[in-house]
C-alpha cells in the first residue's frame, strides 16, 4: 500500500532528515556518510511529496536544505575516516 502525499508526510520526512543530519555530529567517522545519505534520502522524499502537493516554496526550501547538508558534509566530514 502506498501512502498518499500529505503535508504531514512531508514534515515527517523532513524531521527524519534533520534527525539524521544532527546525528552526523555525534557519529563515529565511519558512520557519518551513511547519516548524510539518510538525510538526503529523506529530504528527497519530502521534496517529492511537496511536488506532488504543489508546494513549490516548500520544495525549493527543501532542495536548498539538501544542498546545505551536502556542502556541510563535504567541508566538515568528507574524508574524516581513516
Amino acid at each position: 500500500m502506498t501512502t498518499a502525499p500529505t503535508r504531514e508526510l512531508m514534515l515527517e520526512y523532513e524531521q527524519r532528515a534533520e534527525h539524521a543530519y544532527a546525528a552526523m555530529y555525534e557519529a563515529p567517522s565511519h558512520g557519518q556518510k551513511d547519516l548524510k545519505d539518510d538525510a538526503l534520502f529523506f529530504l528527497a522524499r519530502a521534496i517529492e511529496v511537496a511536488g506532488a502537493l504543489g508546494f513549490t516554496q516548500d520544495a525549493a526550501r527543501l532542495r536548498a536544505r539538501s544542498d546545505t547538508i551536502m556542502g556541510v558534509y563535504n567541508s566538515q566530514f568528507r574524508g574524516n575516516f581513516r
